[in-house]
């Protein structure tokens, strides 16, 4: 075998090992062995490997009885970071995570899409640096910025945002001028499918289906544990499939789309109609902000509110006419939904399991909601920058925290190759 196959051999190794303690952690060297089939002395040299770049560190486990007391290996929860940032609509969302998704800072910056991109980029410049300020630099891994719309992950670029009235956008390219780490681009949903399957509602499952309820609809796959994105990393834009042939025309230039009869938008703009034309409803709108008009509506529809309950269970049948389509194509094991309507909870999930029990093939999917809430496109952001990095040992970056013991290869932050 030659030495770049050997190289391979060990990435691929070393990927596996990382992942498996990031997924069953605290475990062991022995356990490790076991699932992988790998010798322990070749675990024990690849954990020590990690152990030297500060990314996974090993405790005593207490013990009961006499004899040697077992050593556990986790994930370093305290010294490296992961940022996310999330443009929406009306803001940007930014936040910190640790190597196992806790969340240790965040904030939120209005902005308007009539600002233009490169204010916005701009802005997301600046949040970067007022979220990473006072964090040790060599411990922050990268920033990764979901957006919606078309995005072309591989090249950081968003192609086209209805919300955003952005084309063509070159935002890695953009971001990369004020910054100095890796930065990653990708799309909401699939921001969404990462978080929930790494921190949320899917740890523990490999086939996965996350539908993301706000101002539009996406739905984020996740196929035999990876996310699935496309050739172009396209994939996701669920609203957009034709649920009425001559429908409600949509923002996309399509009739009929899913999207213009179920968002947080429609939700809100049917209330408002119910208001000016005198439906019998108790909601009551304390100011025009869209989040206090959605919990305003949500409220309502908790108290039993007929007018609201109606729209919800409207609005529920055609998402889970949806889903019924997406679960009997792909056969997920679970569905999260995930978004601004997610916070309905039941008034809107039942529905919707009612519709899928009639029109899915059975065995029908577990239907639950996300349980990273409002976080969830941030924390998927920031969890791509932790994906790249475990998917990509040779290159971790900022990772060596014992310079002495691991030697660099020349470049800034990167490990020598693994031999």
């Amino acid at each position: 075998m030659g030495r770049e196959n050997v190289r391979n051999v060990r990435e691929a190794n070393i990927r596996v090992v990382l992942n498996y303690i990031r997924r069953f952690a605290p475990t062991s060297r022995s356990q490790i062995s076991k699932f992988t089939q790998l010798s322990p002395s070749t675990i024990s040299s690849l954990v020590d490997q990690l152990i030297a770049a500060g990314l996974v560190k090993e405790t005593t486990a207490p013990t009961y009885r006499g004899g040697r007391k077992p050593i556990k290996l986790y994930l370093n929860d305290k010294d490296f970071f992961s940022l996310g940032i999330e443009i929406e609509t009306y803001y940007l969302f930014g936040l910190v995570i640790n190597l196992v998704g806790e969340v240790i800072r965040q904030q939120r910056v209005p902005i308007s899409p009539y600002m233009g991109y490169s204010l916005i980029l701009e802005k997301i410049v600046q949040l970067y640096h007022e979220l990473s300020q006072g964090l040790p630099k060599d411990g922050i891994m990268g920033l990764g910025i979901a957006s919606p719309g078309y995005v072309d992950g591989l090249h950081g670029r968003v192609i086209y945002s209805a919300n955003l009235n952005w084309r063509d956008v070159p935002v890695l390219e953009i971001i990369n001028q004020g910054l100095d780490v890796p930065v990653f681009v990708l799309s909401n949903i699939s921001a969404v499918a990462l978080g929930e399957l790494w921190f949320g509602a899917g740890e523990g499952h490999s086939n996965i289906i996350c539908v993301r309820v706000g101002s539009g609809i996406g739905a984020g796959l996740i196929l035999n544990g990876e996310l699935y994105e496309g050739p172009q990393h396209r994939a996701g834009h669920f609203g957009h499939v034709v649920v009425e042939r001559r429908g409600k025309p949509c923002r996309c230039g399509s009739f009929g789309c899913l999207e213009t009869y179920v968002s947080t938008t429609q939700l809100i703009q049917r209330v408002a109609e119910g208001l000016r034309t005198g439906a019998l409803t108790e909601v009551e709108f304390p100011s025009q902000e869209r989040d206090e008009c959605l919990n305003a509506i949500i409220a309502a529809g908790q108290r039993g509110d007929r007018f609201v309950l109606n729209i919800f269970e409207e609005m529920g049948e055609y998402l889970g006419l949806g889903i019924s389509s997406l679960t009997n194509v792909f056969n997920p094991e679970l569905v999260i939904l995930a978004g601004g309507m997610a916070k309905a909870g039941d008034l809107i999930l039942q529905p919707v399991r009612r519709t899928v029990s009639l029109h899915a093939f059975p065995p029908v999917p577990e239907i639950t909601l996300s349980k990273l809430g409002a976080n969830t496109v941030a924390i998927g952001a920031a969890t791509k920058v932790i994906e790249e990095v475990f998917d990509n040992p040779s290159k971790i970056t900022q990772a060596t925290r014992n310079p002495p013991r691991v030697a660099t290869n020349g470049t800034k932050g990167e490990l020598a190759p693994l031999t």
